[in-house]
């Protein structure tokens, strides 16, 4: 790993003299291929501590598998090639040869000897959805970044090389919550195996993840790629995702955070087998309630949430995964490897899934591949019959505006807009959405 202190000065030449305007430190770290992103992550945090200094990490092609938290401000991940790729190949196994891949393999349901004393199964927030990437702190940056959970795509070597805890076992730490009700399937054990990109394998496994203090955050031309629950963020956190690519499969960007997805792909991560469905999101949010005694100290933190949005998509476009990105479509080819005609995968996709009855989600200038999306497109799955559940009006804060079929098909309870802008009067623009 190099370092390289850099100092830029801005300076303002008029007729009789110079003046200074700024003096700007700056540590930038490199990292290569064999070296640890998460130990250029500690020396920026070293740095920080002691003299308060954004960092750009700087890292060359290559897929870095380790699990790192994000919790020094400022911090700026950038791939650094000269033509950076996101590109995704051989059923998504691979990464292409200028892109930088973020991954790891820890997923819901599964304990790992490598572990220790952590509880992989319900109840645990500790990575938020064990996601490879955690966002603890403001203002991270990130550009051209593929982040990754391996676990519904592949096995890794360092998976294959781990071992498995039969989570049955009665000496495991559960808490009665934590207990499994049910025993996981066994996993392969082969590196390189796309097995677990079916569906009964599936478990919750997410790529990056984003807590309350995870404010400002900026992606830009970036991929987020797993099967469910891929993107996460608290209520509190605020995201701009712009350009790029988000592919997933089951509510796979979620979560209470404020969030403007600017003219992105979104990719659906099915394969054709029966029941195997995709649901993009699937917003939360605290619903407003008046303040009890004893909260007053509250009132700020209170106010700040309840000013939150939810979910923008601003013209993104939608499609199916490709051979190149999933393995193991329906119908397979004679050569043994995957693919997927249309009809297979014919109006299996839905925008949204909401989590809470008050979470946001707001679609606007949506395209899709013809025939993907199911015209109903939005779904009460994990809403109805639960506390708060409004029959009248399920979910009051779902939104459509000009999407490619005009909304035809939706339920009633989608308000489609006859203009850009929400019946509160905001109007529907990204970087205004996350307060840019």
């Amino acid at each position: 790993m190099q370092l390289h202190m850099s100092i830029f000065c801005c300076t303002f030449v008029g007729k009789f003299r110079r003046v200074m305007i700024a003096l700007i430190l700056s540590l930038v770290l490199h990292v290569t291929p064999g070296e640890s992103v998460g130990a250029a992550v500690d020396s920026a945090r070293a740095v920080y501590a002691e003299r308060g200094e954004k960092t750009t990490i700087l890292i060359e092609p290559g897929t870095y598998c380790e699990e790192l938290t994000i919790d020094v401000p400022g911090l700026t991940l950038r791939n650094a090639s000269r033509k950076p790729s996101i590109g995704l190949k051989n059923g998504g196994v691979d990464a292409d040869s200028e892109a930088v891949r973020l991954t790891w393999y820890y997923g819901h349901g599964y304990q790992y000897k490598s572990m220790g004393s952590r509880v992989n199964y319900g109840g645990s927030r500790e990575r938020l959805w064990n996601a490879s990437v955690l966002v603890t702190a403001p203002d991270f940056r990130a550009e051209n970044i593929i982040f990754e959970n391996s676990f519904n795509l592949y096995v890794c070597a360092k998976e294959a090389a781990d071992s498995l805890v039969d989570i049955s076992q009665s000496d495991m730490p559960w808490t009665e919550k934590e207990r499994p009700k049910k025993v996981m399937p066994v996993r392969p054990k082969e590196a390189g195996s796309t097995e677990v990109q079916k569906k009964h394998y599936r478990e919750r496994a997410a790529a990056i993840s984003f807590t309350e203090t995870a404010t400002n955050a900026v992606l830009k031309n970036c991929r987020a790629v797993g099967r469910q629950d891929v993107l996460y963020g608290d209520e509190g956190a605020s995201i701009y995702w712009q350009g790029g690519v988000l592919q997933g499969g089951v509510d796979f960007i979620f979560g209470g955070m404020t969030m403007a997805v600017d003219k992105a792909t979104i990719v659906a991560n099915i394969n054709g087998e029966k029941g195997d469905k995709c649901y993009i999101s699937a917003g939360r949010k605290t619903p407003p309630t008046p303040l009890s005694k004893g909260e007053k100290d509250q009132v700020e933190s209170r106010k700040s949430k309840a000013e939150s949005r939810g979910l923008l998509f601003y013209k993104c476009h939608i499609r199916l995964a490709t051979e190149e990105e999933l393995d193991n479509l329906t119908p397979p080819l004679s050569t043994g490897r995957g693919s997927s005609s249309v009809q297979e995968r014919r109006e299996m996709v839905w925008l949204a899934r909401p989590w809470r009855w008050w979470g946001e989600t707001v679609w606007a200038y949506t395209t899709w591949d013809e025939g993907i999306l199911n015209p109903e497109g939005w779904s009460l799955g994990l809403v109805k019959d639960k506390e708060g559940f409004n029959p009248a009006n399920p979910c009051p804060n779902s939104y459509e505006y000009k999407s490619q079929d005009g909304s035809a098909g939706r339920p009633a309870w989608v308000k489609v807009l006859s203009k850009p802008v929400l019946p509160d009067g905001t109007k529907i623009t990204p970087k205004k959405w996350v307060k840019m």
